[in-house]
C-alpha cells in the first residue's frame, strides 16, 4: 500500500478558488479532467521568500502556474492538483499569486515561529502544524493522497544570510515536523543576492538537508520524500512540474542499501566486462 504525503509547495497559479479552509490564492487542476477521475489528490502549499531580491521568481511563478497546472502530464498517474500561495512575512501585492501573508494562515498566533520574511525553515514548520487552516483532506475513495510543501528561499533557511547554526537548527526542526506528520518537503533556491555570490554553496547545503535528508550544522536529516534544485527564470517552469509529478507519485524514496550494493555491484561488472573487452 502506498504511504500517504502531506504536501505542501511554496508557489503558484491555478484556476483560482477560494475553499473554505483556504484563505490565500488557490489554483486547481492537473492531467486528469477533474477531482472526480483523478486517481491522485495533491495538497500543494508553495511558500516564497518576499524580501526585494526574490521579486524575479515571484513574477515567474506568478505569470507560469496557469500553464504549468493546464498542461500538466505526469508520467505514471493522472493527478488533481489543490496548489496555495503564499508569502513569508510579506506579499508582493494584487497583480501575483503571493497576494496574502502566511499570517493569515496562521492567525498570527504566538506559538508560530515564522517572524521574518526569510524563515524558509519557520515557515515550513507553521505550515505543517497549521495545515487544518489551508488544507483539505477529502479525497475519494480509492484514490492516492499526498501533501507537499515547497519553499523558495535565495538566502538562508532563516533570517536570511548569513548562514550559520540557526539555519541548520530551523531546517532540522522543518524536517523532523514533516517526517512526524508525513509531509513532503521541496526546496528550492534562486539566484542568490549580489552581495552573498560565492556563499550560495553552504546555502544549497541546508536546504538540500531539510528536504531530502543528510548532515550538517551538528544535525541529521531524514528524508522527506521531497527534492532539491537551483532554480532561475529559465529552468523554474521545468523544475514545479517536476515537483508536482515526484508528490504525485508519493515522492522521491531514498535507496535501500542492498539496492545500493546491486546498483554498485553492477557497476563494478559493467568496467570489469569493458576492461576485458578491451584486452582481446
Amino acid at each position: 500500500m502506498k504511504k500517504k504525503y502531506k504536501v505542501l509547495l511554496a508557489v503558484g497559479l491555478l484556476s483560482l478558488v477560494m475553499p473554505n479552509q483556504s484563505i490565500g490564492s488557490t489554483l486547481t487542476g492537473g492531467d486528469a479532467v477533474d477531482m472526480a477521475s483523478a486517481d491522485v489528490l495533491l495538497d500543494i502549499a508553495f511558500v516564497i521568500d518576499t524580501s526585494g531580491s526574490m521579486s524575479d521568481e515571484a513574477s515567474q511563478i506568478s505569470t507560469s502556474m496557469g500553464n504549468i497546472i493546464n498542461n500538466l502530464d505526469c508520467p505514471d498517474c493522472n493527478v488533481w492538483v489543490r496548489a496555495d500561495f503564499y508569502g513569508i512575512g510579506g506579499t508582493w501585492g494584487s497583480g501575483s499569486l503571493f497576494n496574502v501573508n502566511m499570517d493569515y494562515i496562521t492567525g498570527n498566533n504566538s506559538d508560530t515561529i515564522t517572524n521574518h520574511s526569510e524563515d524558509n525553515a519557520p515557515a515550513v514548520t507553521d505550515m505543517v502544524n497549521y495545515y487544518s487552516y489551508w488544507g483539505s483532506d477529502d479525497s475519494l475513495v480509492g484514490q492516492d493522497y499526498y501533501k507537499a510543501i515547497v519553499t523558495i528561499g535565495d538566502e538562508g533557511t532563516e533570517n536570511g544570510y548569513p548562514v550559520d547554526t540557526a539555519d541548520w537548527a530551523a531546517a532540522y526542526i522543518a524536517n523532523q515536523a514533516a517526517i512526524n506528520n508525513d509531509f513532503m518537503i521541496f526546496s528550492l533556491t534562486g539566484t542568490p543576492w549580489l552581495s552573498y555570490v560565492g556563499q550560495e554553496a553552504v546555502r544549497d547545503d541546508v536546504f538540500r538537508a531539510m528536504a531530502i535528508g543528510g548532515t550538517g550544522g551538528g544535525y541529521t536529516y531524514g528524508n522527506t520524500g521531497g527534492t532539491f534544485a537551483k532554480t532561475t527564470s529559465s529552468t523554474l517552469e521545468f523544475d514545479i512540474e517536476e515537483i508536482i509529478c515526484t508528490a504525485a507519485g508519493g515522492g522521491d524514496p531514498v535507496p535501500e542499501p542492498a539496492t545500493m550494493l546491486l546498483f554498485g555491484t553492477g557497476l563494478v561488472g559493467l568496467v570489469g566486462s569493458r576492461l576485458r573487452k578491451k584486452k582481446k
